[in-house]
């Protein structure tokens, strides 16, 4: 009986021993945060940061962190951390990354976890900046929450974002002297003349509380190229607000919306 008890405590022991050797699972990556965070995307470094995050594993002691996309054509070891965080550093602007993580303890790593594909975004933003985007889109097309506002909504996020990403960024003679000598994208939505003020918005009811989830989806795809609202690309164009439709025999394509105190008309203008 004694030496069967023994027995049973030394596979026991064995077993355990063996499983604490093997090397630990993959990691789970955690999903993109989009909006309101800067748990990815981190406020005024857009342009050249992200941050990948993950579950912990259980009995992991490192984490690897692999990097494909811009400057790294094949899967690069970027950086080891001991937490469940990593930020990576010069990166490319508006350039799409594919990530993945690997767990290491003392017998050794784990398996490569899923991949998780990031974009830096095409400017650089701080919380405020990203309000006041969000609030000149939602004041111009957004006070009505259906899905036939997304293309209008989709195309003044553009307007609002490529005005400032042409003068400061793609350097467009036909923006950069105006543009250029404004420090950030509320500075030039608020202070410019082209967009309302902070106040007048306040005082038309758009506040960043009232912004809608479409509207901030159409924001976030202009920010990071990305076609997010309802399949609706984004086409990169400067749009302007007028009081009249321009003849399609122009250089300018007019679209007209209608918007709860009348109509109004984005024209494209071909530049650049």
């Amino acid at each position: 009986m004694i030496m069967a008890m023994l027995l049973f405590v030394v596979c026991l022991s064995d077993g355990l021993a063996a499983r604490a050797a093997s090397a630990p699972s993959a990691p789970v990556l955690i999903a993109e945060a989009k909006y309101d965070s800067q748990l990815t995307h981190p406020y005024n470094n857009q342009t050249t940061q992200l941050i990948v995050r993950w579950k912990p594993v259980s009995g992991a002691t490192a984490y690897h962190v692999y990097i494909r996309g811009g400057k790294y054509s094949k899967y690069t070891r970027i950086g080891a951390t001991k937490t469940t965080a990593y930020k990576l550093r010069n990166l490319d602007r508006a350039t799409s990354y594919r990530i993945v993580v690997r767990a290491q303890n003392s017998a050794g790593l784990s398996p490569c976890s899923e991949s998780q594909v990031l974009k830096t975004a095409r400017m650089n933003y701080d919380q405020a900046g990203w309000q006041a985007l969000c609030r000149i889109t939602y004041h111009e097309v957004g006070t009505i929450n259906t899905s036939a506002w997304d293309r209008p909504i989709v195309y003044v996020a553009d307007c609002c974002v490529n005005r400032y990403v042409s003068a400061k960024y793609a350097k467009s003679s036909s923006w950069k002297t105006y543009y250029a000598r404004y420090n950030s994208i509320q500075d030039v939505i608020y202070k410019s003349g082209g967009f309302m003020s902070s106040a007048g918005l306040t005082k038309d009811g758009a506040t960043y509380a009232r912004v809608t989830n479409r509207v901030k989806t159409a924001v976030y795809g202009a920010l990071y190229a990305k076609t997010e609202l309802n399949n609706i690309a984004n086409d990169f164009n400067i749009y302007f607000w007028c009081n009249r439709s321009y003849k399609q025999t122009s250089n300018k394509i007019a679209y007209s919306f209608k918007i709860p105190w009348g109509y109004f008309y984005i024209y494209r203008s071909y530049w650049g």
